[in-house]
């Protein structure tokens, strides 16, 4: 399995290369962790002015 590229990653069995695609996955992580966060609140956002919205009386 190939995560760092190959300019960067050295022997597949050393010690190194395999501390790099660990840290690939581990950036990946909190990238998915964050993208998560944003969505959530904008869902949040959205669910809040539906019942703002429900809320208010129609001239």
């Amino acid at each position: 399995m190939l995560l760092a590229c190959a300019t960067c990653k050295a022997d597949p069995n050393s010690l190194i290369a395999q501390a790099q695609d660990l840290a690939v996955l581990v950036m990946l992580g909190f990238l998915a962790v964050g993208m998560l966060c944003v969505a959530l609140i904008v869902y949040n956002f959205v669910r809040r002015q539906q019942r703002l919205a429900a809320n208010l009386p129609q001239h």
